[in-house]
Formats: structure tokens, C-alpha cells, sequence
């Protein structure tokens, strides 16, 4: 079993360095945007990113998970490369006419985003960049359905070098704001298309078919309800908070926003390789056990992401972001909740995907997404940011419950749940100590609460949490018998 967790991790550390870690270098460039862009001009960057959004929603209609599903039920090479020249044809017949008529009707979406006329353009090459985003992603799913991580992750991190430099240019060396981090993110994405699609298709045959186009659209249609209402789950508070609040208000939110997605970039990486490793161990008879220990595993890591964030929330947006900022570390502990749970969701619920009972998540995210617009409507108008992060997390409990109650009726998984509870015990107990007590100035605080975290993985350790054959393969590790437990150790033969 380990030998195949192996594989998936190996897929997901190139993904990470590949998508997670390079989005991560933007993370490293706040302290330049915080300086050269002021609370609204965030605020109007994140009310943008929520159109560009719902826009790539509808021109994916869902293939991004669609295409893995239909390329795996064929085992002839030639009829896979026609399911994804099939989904290349669906995609531009989506872009094109949806990008058009967003183009179109950019000044009205201006002014209801943003309540002004002003920033038009900016939501005009919101749309571009969106657009280009939709088309290129086809080429980067070739490269995961062939499981070719490490050109992957070469392309990701070229393709987000090419618009960090970019932004750079634009908003620091020409000033030109808000307007110059969108344009960065048009032309990385309209080079990256350039290169990309004839070198990932060379030599494909163009073909489309029209079953492999039934069947995607058949289950791509199903997920486009779920990709809407989850947006409005992940976005809809920055309407609300323009509307109850200000555009700055909104831009304070989404540095925190920001801050959090830090969990979402490290996971996303795991996200990418799990549907390829989800289909194809179905037929496995070891595939429950398989899929509760990566559930196990990943609530590990991501727990532990979890723990970082919101225990130095206040350090890091002090460190990293310009004083106008300071307050959007309320909202990181909330927000990256919620992405803890988005992402023990998607890999919990195994039913679903391997059943093709799609059907049963628009209804799960149309109940979740009624309740978050329902307590965005109350503590946005009291708590303001607060209220919307808090809001948000509360949905995605919700929803993580619901989908992991269906999807195992469809699809029992034996969770492990001893183990999912020492890890539970373990981050709140810690989470507790480390912000119960006014540690005063950061000199103290930073290493007081690193501390707090070196404790979690020996806490685990010391509460027999791992088993003897993840043990085992602790062994193997250099200086692991150095500081492990003499009662611990493999009796010489």
C-alpha cells in the first residue's frame, strides 16, 4: 500500500514545485504589491478575480475533471489522444462565444462588481486573461493524464516566472497598479498557450468524436452546477462586503484571503495528482484501505498547514505586508479552515467520482451555498471581514459532513478514525496554547509558537499514532534511530 502512496507523492511533490510552489513566489511578492497598491486597488483585483472565476467555470464546463474520467475508460492510445483533441475542440466552442459577449458587457460588469465605470478596462483584460487561462488548460491536462509531473511542473513554473516577471515590470518599474497585475496575467497565459498547445498536440491527429464529446459533456454538465455554487461559496463574500462595506474592506479580506490560499496552493498539488491515482486504483482490492490512509494522510499535512498559518497569522501579515494591511490577519485562521475542509472533501469523498453521482453535489452545494449567502447576510453587516471568513468556514464544515455522508453510502471507506482523532486532539490543543496568551512582542511570539509546532509531529510520535509500517520506513531514515525511542527500535537478529 505504501509503495503506491509512494507514487502518488512522488506526482505530488513535482506538482507542488510545479503549480503550488510557484504560485508561492507570488505570495512572496505582497510586500511589493502592499507598497505599490492600496487597499481598493486590491479590493478591485479580487472583485475582477471573482468574474474571471465564474467566467472559467462556464468555459470549462467541467472538463478539467471530465476529461481524466473518459481518457481512463479507454485503453488504446489512439482513442485517449481523441478524447482530449474532443475536449480541445469543446473548449474553444465554450471560450470563444462566452469570452465575447463578456467582452461585450464588460462596462455594465464593471459598475455591478465595483459600483463605478472606472475600472472597465480592468475587467476587459480580466476577461482576456480568463479566456486564454480556459484554452491553455488543456494542454497542462495532456500532461497529467500521461503523468508527465516533471514537464508539468516546468511549464507551471515558467508560466507563473513569465507573469511574475511581468507584474513586476508592470506594476513596479510602470506604475501602472491594478491594471498592470491583470495584463501580466493576460500575457503569461497567451505565451504559455503559444508554446504549449502545438508542443503537447505535435502529432495528434485533430480528431473529434462525438461519443467521447457526449460523454464529456455528459459529465462535465453535471459539475458545471457545482462549479457555480461553488463559487459562490468561495467568492460571493467580496460582493457582499463591497456592498456592506467598502472596496477597501475588500481588499483587506483578500490579502487575508491570499495568506490562507497558501494551504489551498500546497494542496492543490495533491488535488491535481489524486484524480489520475483515485481511477486508476479503483479496481484494486486493497482501493478502501488505499483511499482511508490518503484520507489519514492528508488531513496530516494539511492540518499541519493549518497549524502554521493560523498560529502566526499576525506575524506574517506584520512581516510581509505594509501597515495599511495589518488587519487581514483576523480573517487567515478562518479562511484556511475552510480550505483544510475543502481539501479533505475532495479526497474523502471517493463515492461520487467513482460512481459518476455527480448529480448529488449540485443539490449538496446548492443547500451549503443557500446557508453561506444566508450568514453573509447577517455577519457581514456586524463583523464586516470577520463575519465573512467565519461565514465561510462554517460552509465548508457543512458541506465537508454532507459529502463525505453520501459518498459513503456510495462508497464505504474505512476511515481511521483513532488516528484522525490524535491529529484533531493534537492541532487544537496546540492552536489553543499557542493564541490563549499575549506572548507581547514577536521576538518572543515567533519562537514560541515554532516551538508549539516542532511539538506536533513528536506529539504524533509519542501517542503511537504511526503504525509499524510506516514506522518501518521512518527507520530507513537517516539519523531516525539517533533520537527515536530505545522501546522502539528493530531487535537485532
Amino acid at each position: 500500500m505504501l509503495s503506491k502512496i509512494k507514487t502518488l507523492l512522488g506526482h505530488t511533490l513535482v506538482y507542488g514545485l510545479g503549480s503550488s510552489g510557484t504560485r508561492l513566489i507570488g505570495f512572496f511578492l505582497i510586500p511589493v504589491y502592499t507598497r505599490y497598491l492600496t487597499p481598493v486597488d486590491y479590493g478591485v483585483l479580487a472583485l475582477v478575480g471573482m468574474l474571471d472565476q465564474i467566467l472559467f467555470i462556464v468555459m470549462n464546463m467541467g472538463q478539467s475533471t471530465a476529461v481524466f474520467r473518459t481518457y481512463f475508460n479507454h485503453e488504446d492510445p489512439a482513442q485517449r489522444h481523441t478524447v482530449l483533441t474532443t475536449s480541445l475542440w469543446l473548449n474553444v466552442t465554450l471560450s470563444l462565444p462566452v469570452g465575447l459577449l463578456a467582452l461585450a458587457l464588460s462596462q455594465p460588469l464593471g459598475w455591478f462588481l465595483t459600483g463605478n465605470t472606472a475600472y472597465t478596462t480592468w475587467v476587459m483584460i480580466g476577461i482576456g486573461a480568463v479566456a486564454f487561462k480556459s484554452l491553455v488548460r488543456l494542454p497542462f491536462a495532456v500532461l497529467r493524464a500521461r503523468e508527465e509531473s516533471r514537464r508539468y511542473a516546468s511549464f507551471s513554473f515558467a508560466r507563473t516566472a513569465v507573469g511574475l516577471f511581468l507584474a513586476v515590470t508592470f506594476v513596479v518599474g510602470l506604475h501602472l497598479g491594478g491594471r498592470g497585475v491583470l495584463l501580466s496575467q493576460l500575457l503569461a497565459e497567451l505565451l504559455m498557450l503559444a508554446v504549449l498547445l502545438p508542443l503537447t498536440l505535435r502529432g495528434f491527429p485533430l480528431k473529434f468524436s462525438r461519443r467521447d464529446a457526449k460523454d464529456l459533456l455528459g459529465y462535465g454538465v453535471y459539475l458545471l452546477p457545482s462549479g457555480l455554487l461553488s463559487f459562490l461559496l468561495h467568492l460571493s463574500d467580496r460582493y457582499f462586503l463591497r456592498h456592506f462595506g467598502s472596496l477597501g474592506v475588500v481588499g483587506l479580506y483578500a490579502l487575508g484571503y491570499r495568506f490562507a490560499e497558501i494551504l489551498a496552493f500546497v494542496m492543490s498539488a495533491f488535488l491535481l495528482a489524486w484524480p489520475p491515482f483515485l481511477f486508476s486504483n479503483r479496481k484494486h482490492a486493497d482501493a478502501p484501505a488505499l483511499y482511508a490512509r490518503v484520507f489519514t494522510y492528508v488531513l496530516a499535512v494539511a492540518g499541519f498547514i493549518w497549524l502554521v498559518l493560523a498560529l502566526l497569522a499576525e506575524e506574517i501579515v506584520t512581516i510581509m505586508a505594509a501597515p495599511a494591511f495589518r488587519e487581514a490577519y483576523h480573517v487567515i485562521p478562518w479562511i484556511a479552515g475552510a480550505f483544510l475542509f475543502e481539501a479533505l472533501a475532495s479526497v474523502g469523498n471517493v463515492g461520487m467520482p467513482m460512481h459518476r453521482k455527480v448529480k448529488y453535489r449540485p443539490l449538496i452545494l446548492g443547500v451549503v451555498a443557500a446557508l453561506n449567502i444566508g450568514l453573509n447576510l447577517v455577519l457581514i453587516p456586524r463583523y464586516g471581514a470577520l463575519g465573512a471568513a467565519a461565514s465561510l468556514f462554517t460552509s465548508f464544515v457543512v458541506r465537508f459532513f454532507l459529502e463525505l455522508t453520501v459518498g459513503y453510502q456510495l462508497y464505504p471507506v474505512p476511515y481511521e478514525y483513532p488516528r484522525i482523532a490524535r491529529l484533531a486532539l493534537m492541532g487544537a490543543a496546540i492552536y489553543w496554547f499557542g493564541t490563549s496568551f499575549a506572548w507581547g512582542s514577536m521576538w518572543v511570539s515567533i519562537p514560541v509558537k515554532l516551538f508549539l509546532l516542532l511539538l506536533a509531529p513528536l506529539a504524533l510520535y509519542a501517542s503511537g499514532f504511526f503504525q509499524a509500517e510506516e514506522l518501518g520506513r521512518l527507520r530507513t531514515l537517516p539519523n531516525f534511530r539517533r533520537w527515536s525511542s530505545p522501546s522502539l527500535q528493530t531487535p537485532k537478529s
